[in-house]
């Protein structure tokens, strides 16, 4: 029996109990069904009266109305409830349950931002994300769903933080929502849940692993042969994917081969290097690390060379590349091959047709390897590659010559070719001296804000006369190292025209305050009253550390300055700083502020 029809009176029903119970006379609606319960009466008596009692309502008076209406509810109603099913279709199966051991006692209002920032988009989800984590708060079964699925969120550090973070946190937990939602076929995020899972289960993954590197799309085939690269059996496999139409494909699996390391692996790799697919060769090449490959390339290298110098023009221009492939290949290999690498080198760097503008990119990679051999023989060739000023040598010539020679040499060898600061000479020596600075005098300190000060013992003196000369004062900052009347004079008169945020300015200050110039503090709040309140928008590391240096005595200029700042966050963060300098006790201020600032970093910390 169809209950269609029962289903409709209910709806008219719902209908003038809204609008009415007197709209109910002669309604329309009613009357086009009153025939069809009318015929249902037929097969049971129950619905002659439900019949009965439509027309009832339909002939009521507006009084009576809203009893009749009522009465036809009712009676609708308890029909409806004896008419319902309670059984399924079909034959009962078994229910396999995924075996998950979460709990899922933390209160849902403290878990539901973290699910909302997960599945929703906008600003601040992954603060969110992160402060949910750190709490530990996230680690409920409720959230599992959400977290595998955020493995797809178009802000790719969400992605990222899920997968470096929360899932490890799930441990095997995951792995059946994981599983649930890995689709072969699918982007970027299933490529991610593929590497969970095998994080996870191991080699029992290989199987579907493979199929992903076979036949799953890009994403997946490219996250599929990074875990492929552990297993030496697939090798079969990954030698036919670094054929693929794929640039990319074939980048992951030479990877891969890289990690495997066996003969036809390199083999592979070797024929990449000097095909077309040369560029994205040479990093896999430098992760195998294999000497005897190097060999191969190094051999290439010198027929590539023999090429270009006898070759045409098309000949020569694909040797070029050729050789700057072999260049790149052996970076951070020098050292390990530098007996096999340094005749090569030494060769390529003095052949003259191949010392032009065109492979200049070439020759600065033969140059950095030369120095990265560490052999005085390549060092020697450097230096004199670079005399007088020699194209791009001066840089690598300069690097070695301070290597190798004592400080009075090396100032005696390269000062007079510094005619001005702006000659090409000039300027890569500059750089080069910057760049020795820089790896000889690097401290790790991760609150080291500025140039790095030059050690004393492994340079001239000299020097910095030469910087203050060609006025080069962020050379002067590294080289200063005590109050000399001349570095003084010229930085104090740099920073009377200085103004704040301008390059060295912070630099200036923080080497005076470093060589304890006693008007170092006048010389900083001179700066700062010179309108600096209204180009000051944060404080970075130095400028916390030059206010820390600054005497108690400065404590109201330095409060009264804060008063003009524009940002409030600005100010309170200044203020804050102040009041710790009121509070600090009267021995930090030794040695010009140093014990103050460490004082200061105690409280901060």
């Amino acid at each position: 029996m169809s209950i269609d029809i029962l289903f409709e009176l209910q709806q008219e029903t719902r209908r003038l109990f809204i609008a009415g119970s007197a709209m109910a006379a002669n309604d329309l609606r009613l009357n086009r069904l009153l025939p069809g319960l009318k015929k249902l009466g037929e097969t049971a008596p129950v619905f002659n009266r439900l019949a009965a009692a439509t027309e009832e309502l339909l002939g009521a008076s507006r009084e009576d109305s809203a009893a009749k209406l009522l009465e036809l509810s009712t009676l609708l109603v308890a029909i409806l409830y004896t008419q319902g099913k309670t059984d399924a279709a079909g034959e009962p199966q078994p229910v396999q349950g995924a075996g998950i051991a979460l709990a899922t006692d933390i209160p849902y209002r403290k878990l539901h931002p973290f699910i909302e920032a997960l599945t929703t988009k906008g600003q601040g989800r992954l603060e969110q994300i992160r402060v949910s984590y750190e709490d530990g708060s996230f680690l409920d079964l409720r959230a599992l769903p959400a977290v595998c699925a955020a493995l797809e969120d178009s802000y790719a550090e969400i992605p990222d933080f899920v997968q470096e973070k929360l899932i490890p946190a799930f441990g095997a937990s995951a792995v059946p929502v994981l599983q649930s939602q890995l689709n072969l076929q699918g982007g970027k995020g299933d490529g991610r849940r593929l590497q969970l899972l095998h994080r996870q289960l191991g080699a029992t993954m290989l199987e579907l692993v493979a199929e992903g590197a076979s036949t799953g799309s890009t994403e997946v085939k490219l996250a599929a042969i990074s875990i492929l690269g552990a297993y030496a059996d697939q090798e079969p496999l990954l030698l036919a994917l670094s054929r693929d139409k794929r640039k990319d494909v074939r980048a992951a699996a030479y990877a891969a081969l890289a990690s495997i390391g066996t003969a036809p692996a390199l083999d592979r790799l070797y024929e990449a290097a000097v095909s077309k697919d040369g560029e994205i060769a040479v990093e896999p090449i430098r992760q195998s690390g294999s000497p005897q490959l190097l060999e191969r390339l190094i051999r290439q290298g010198e027929q590539a060379l023999a090429q270009y110098s006898n070759g045409e023009a098309k000949l020569r221009t694909e040797a070029s590349g050729q050789l700057l492939v072999v260049l790149h290949a052996l970076e951070g290999a020098g050292k390990k091959m530098a007996s096999e690498a340094f005749p090569f080198v030494q060769r390529l760097l003095t052949t003259g047709a191949y010392l032009v503008p065109e492979t200049e990119n070439a020759q600065e990679a033969a140059a950095e390897l030369l120095l990265e051999m560490d052999l005085p023989e390549a060092d020697q060739l450097a230096i004199e590659l670079g005399n007088g000023g020699n194209g791009p040598f001066i840089r690598y010539g300069f690097r070695a010559a301070f290597r190798r020679l004592t400080p009075t040499a090396v100032y005696d060898r390269y000062a007079g070719q510094f005619n001005s600061a702006k000659s090409k000479t000039a300027k890569e020596l500059l750089a080069a001296i910057r760049e020795v600075v820089y790896r000889d005098a690097y401290d790790e300190d991760e609150d080291r804000y500025g140039e790095p000060v030059a050690r004393e013992e492994a340079w001239d003196s000299r020097w910095l006369s030469l910087f203050i000369r060609l006025d080069q004062p962020g050379l002067v900052c590294m080289f200063a190292q005590r109050p000399d009347k001349e570095v003084t004079a010229y930085l104090t008169g740099k920073l009377r025209e200085a103004r704040w945020g301008v390059k060295d300015a912070g630099d200036m200050l923080a080497t005076l305050f470093r060589i304890r110039y006693k008007e170092a503090p006048e010389r900083f709040m001179e700066l700062l009253e010179r309108g600096a309140a209204r180009n000051m928008y944060y404080m970075n590391g130095q400028q916390r550390r030059l206010v820390a240096s600054m005497p108690k005595s400065y404590a109201p200029r330095l409060r009264a300055f804060g008063e003009k700042l524009t940002y409030e966050s600005l100010r309170a963060e200044w203020m804050t700083q102040i009041d710790e300098i009121e509070q600090a006790p009267e021995s930090a201020e030794e040695e010009n502020g140093r014990g103050l600032w460490g004082w200061l970093k105690s409280k901060m910390s």
